[in-house]
């Protein structure tokens, strides 16, 4: 008796779901019309449906209507041999079961043969209980059972086709079903047992049918095989075949992922995986072939192919919305090895990195067709609807791990290789061996038999076995380069800015990434050279950073009375992650109050490096016995030591490529900065005016010193700046920052720094005994300190190193009377009061998440404080105006051990 198993010995790429449904009917018919009676006979009728149906997938054709659909509808000679004569026949009479049966007059004849009102009722026939019926009447009509016993196997073809299409993949499924039905059925005729033969009355056509409806099927069943597999949209039927378009220029843009032992390697379970995973089981998902043209974006497509599946498949809210293949290669190559976007392709690992941050938007909300919008707040928001969740790099070469990835998620995201034989990939799909390489290039692994993988490709439905291919396991072992395989995340929504930082931080123990569309109005991204960084999960393309002061700014100051904005630069040695924390937290703060912050956050995390410098210095350093850390002197003579030895490995060029980064974000002609204030130049001359201000911490005054005179060459004042413990030479300060404040293009300065004391009592990561303004007035900038010489003797400006502006102890008495005068501030860190104090901070990284500091700065720029040293005098209050946020500082990982590094120094006392 044929079974779904037998069956699927032929069809080896239907689903199990599919063999299932139609298996029943189909042993039915073959019954019905005596095609059971002998092997011949069944295997040449399954192997002529198995063709014509595309294994039984296409019961229904795909309606356009295509140019030769539309002469289904009358008038026309077609339409009227098909007995089409209302308006709407053609759709509605359009080809159906698996031997398409199309037209009118033909429905009306074989539901007359059958004893179905198939006129009535024409959406039957794609029912695989009546259309495999159908197909047996047909057979019986044509009078096929007589060819096959006789072993004419290609005029069966002529009599379904009319000619000999498809002949060898027909004659490929003939010798699959002979081999496979060997022993289920009689070999010849004359062994069927009794009562076998159809009653007579099934086989003659019903009145009138005659020749017109023989030569309606046949009409019909030539066009369905010339039908394309039509993968196009999934679709369940046949469409007309495309012609075959001349093949684009292909680029090959998938590079191969550079070694990473950070990757999560998947591990196999032991799960029985099966010994083939049809085809047929992934195309029943109807997941949309894409085509990508000439561009060498194969890894956004072959990943958003991996994603739709994905989609489509999951248990509780699938989603049939196609996602969008450019925005996973825009993230592709923001994340991938390689500095930069200003070329094509891009790496796999990239591309999942960037799915895993940002997620996918639609199709529709970021078109394939590229543009210059980038990442907007729309593609940003829609993308946390489709987060990535955990996700495994498979070893290419175990073929037991893809076998067990794939049976298991059902979809794989590989790079491999290609050569020449992608190119010449036949209607059967297999890919021929080639020794003639090509390049990269991505696509997804969605079945798997002996004989190969089977992949879904991005190079439109017209290529392969309609957008599909089977490459051989010793091709794939050759030129396969990487796979990975994932899962879907769950939607997260995170109503703040604050907390989106927060699932950003590390240690935050996440599994997915959310949106930052919150976050990225306020950030513009700076990287080497002083160019925007538009790598990394918050980077900035120069269109973005267009799009943010042009647009985000404009919408989100409409409504205040005054259009306040605050460029703001952090310290030197703060990371991205920490950077991010603090837009979120002042954002949070200074929103409220009608300030919009916009932070250059640039890649300047040199905490690590300086950290290994001292522990480099301290292990070099010549022993001299105990030291007691009640011994001041001794903690002094270390640092003498450590000095410089640090500025000798490397300490100083390290600074000097900090210190050249910043300086050339204005200085360069493409500067992300010098970009920054060409934009605001327009922004201020929208009729709204633009009330600008400054704020920096530490190297960030170095970032922004060049910028005050950029501003000022484009007529912005500037109404305020405050720099936090500033790391910017008293050289620097004169030549940017003192001139403009002299001309009134900074109308109010205020500087905050700590008092000598607390800056000797701090120190450099426990192994440099003073704050980092010291190490690099002493060891950092161009005129290091020469330890002999006391700093009791010989002031700082000799041979005691730099002056930094930052540090107490190089205030100038001119300095001290220009900040004393109506509308500066000078702050000296920690003011002692306990209500009203504008400081707390006690370490030289404390200034940015000080609560104190933040919010005595916020009241300076919205016009509100005194003029004059903090630990004197009371502040007056502030005008009315709409009250800050709240501050809250989560602290980073290494400010909370720093923290619990003190406390137990003190329970050791």
């Amino acid at each position: 008796m044929l079974t779904p198993a037998l069956l699927a010995r032929v069809l080896r790429q239907a689903s199990s779901r599919r063999l299932d449904a139609c298996t029943p009917p189909l042993r039915a018919a073959m019954a019905e019309f005596g095609i059971d009676t002998n092997r011949r006979r069944a295997a040449a009728f399954i192997a002529q449906l198995a063709h014509e149906s595309g294994e039984f997938r296409w019961m229904e054709e795909r309606w356009g209507p295509t140019a030769a659909q539309r002469r289904y509808e009358p008038p026309g000679d077609l339409a009227r041999r098909l007995g089409n004569t209302e308006p709407g026949d053609g759709w509605r009479y359009r080809g159906r079961g698996p031997i398409q049966l199309t037209g009118r007059a033909n429905y009306r004849r074989c539901g007359q043969a059958l004893g179905l009102d198939l006129e009535a009722r024409p959406e039957q026939v794609a029912d695989p209980a009546v259309g495999f019926r159908v197909a047996g009447w047909f057979w019986s009509h044509r009078q096929l059972n007589a060819r096959a016993d006789a072993g004419d196997f290609v005029g069966i073809t002529r009599g379904i086709n009319g000619g000999t299409n498809g002949l060898a993949e027909r004659e490929r499924y003939h010798a699959l079903a002979l081999a496979a039905l060997a022993g289920v059925y009689p070999e010849h005729a004359d062994d069927a047992p009794a009562g076998a033969h159809p009653p007579a009355s099934v086989h003659a056509p019903a009145a009138g049918a005659g020749a017109g409806a023989g030569a309606g099927a046949l009409a019909v069943a030539a066009a369905g095989a010339d039908a394309a597999p039509g993968l196009a949209t999934g679709a369940a039927a046949a469409p007309a075949r495309r012609r075959r378009r001349t093949a684009p220029r292909r680029v090959y843009g998938a590079r191969a992922d550079t070694l990473d032992f950070r990757d999560l390697m998947y591990v196999p379970s032991l799960v029985e995986v099966p010994t083939q995973v049809p085809l047929g089981d992934y195309l029943e998902w109807q997941v949309p072939i894409l085509d990508q043209g000439s561009e060498g974006a194969c890894t956004g497509y072959a990943l958003a192919t991996v994603a739709n599946y994905l989609l489509l498949r999951r248990r509780t809210w699938p989603d049939p919305v196609p996602v969008s293949p450019r925005m996973l290669y825009t993230l592709a190559r923001r994340y991938d090895e390689w500095p930069g976007e200003r070329y094509e392709g891009s790496s796999a690992r990239g591309a999942m990195k960037g799915w895993h941050k940002h997620g996918v938007c639609s199709e529709a909300a970021y078109p394939s067709q590229p543009d210059d919008d980038g990442l907007t707040d729309e593609r940003t928001s829609d993308a946390r609807r489709r987060p990535l969740g955990a996700y495994f790099r498979v070893n290419h070469r175990d073929l037991v791990a893809m076998h067990s990835a794939l049976a298991e998620v059902g979809v794989l995201y590989a790079t491999a290789v290609v050569h020449q034989g992608w190119s010449a990939v036949g209607p059967d799909g297999l890919i021929a061996a080639s020794d003639e390489r090509l390049g990269g290039h991505a696509f997804a692994i969605v079945a798997y038999d002996e004989r190969g993988f089977w992949i879904q490709n991005s190079w439109g439905p017209d290529w392969g076995h309609g957008g599909f291919a089977q490459i051989g396991y010793d091709d794939w072992l050759r030129n396969g380069t990487d796979v990975w395989v994932a899962r879907l995340g769950a939607p997260v929504r995170l109503e703040t800015a604050a907390g989106t930082a927060d699932a950003h931080a590390d240690g935050a123990g996440r599994s997915a990434a959310y949106s930052q569309s919150d976050l990225r109005p306020h950030i513009v991204a700076v990287g080497n050279d002083g160019l925007l960084r538009a790598g990394g999960e918050f980077g900035s393309s120069a269109a973005e950073v267009e799009r943010l002061v042009r647009q985000d700014i404009p919408r989100v100051t409409a409504p205040w009375g005054t259009r306040r904005v605050l460029l703001y630069a952090h310290g030197g040695l703060v990371g991205e992650t920490a950077a991010v924390q603090r837009v979120a937290d002042y954002r949070r703060a200074m929103l409220p109050a009608q300030i919009y912050p916009l932070a250059f956050v640039w890649n300047s995390d040199a905490w690590t490096t300086v950290t290994n410098l001292l522990q480099d210095a301290v292990r070099r350093r010549r022993p001299e016995g105990v030291l007691d850390a009640a011994k001041d002197f001794m903690l002094d003579r270390l640092d003498d030591a450590l000095e410089p030895l640090a500025r000798a490995l490397g300490g100083k060029a390290l600074w000097d490529e900090m210190k050249e980064n910043a300086l050339r974000a204005s200085q360069r002609a493409d500067g992300a900065a010098r970009r920054v204030a060409d934009l605001l130049q327009g922004l201020a001359a929208d009729g709204r005016g633009l009330e600008l201000h400054l704020a920096a911490h530490s190297a960030g005054a170095i970032l922004l010193g060049p910028l005050v005179g950029l501003l000022a060459e484009r007529g912005l004042a500037i109404e305020s700046c405050t720099l936090w413990a500033p790391a910017c030479r008293h050289a620097q300060f004169a030549g940017d920052y003192q001139p403009a404040i002299a001309a009134g293009q900074i109308r109010r300065f205020a500087l905050y720094l700590l008092d000598d004391t607390s800056e000797r009592d701090d120190h450099c990561a426990h192994l440099y005994n003073k704050s980092l303004l010291y190490l690099v007035s002493h060891a950092l900038e161009e005129r290091p300190r020469v330890p002999q010489w006391r700093d009791e003797v010989v002031r700082p400006s000799r041979n005691g190193g730099e002056p930094l502006l930052g540090l107490e102890r190089d205030l100038t008495t001119a300095l001290r009377a220009l900040l004393a005068t109506p509308g500066h501030r000078l702050v000296v860190a920690p003011d002692p009061r306990d209500t009203g104090a504008l400081s707390r901070a006690r370490h030289h990284g404390d200034f940015d998440d000080d609560e104190a500091t933040v919010a005595s700065t916020i009241d300076f720029i919205r016009g509100g404080g005194p003029s004059r040293v903090a630990t004197v005098r009371q502040a007056t209050p502030a005008p009315a105006e709409p009250a800050p946020g709240p501050l809250c500082f989560p602290h980073s990982g290494s400010a909370l051990r720093d923290r619990r590094q003190e406390i137990d120094q003190r329970t050791r006392r």
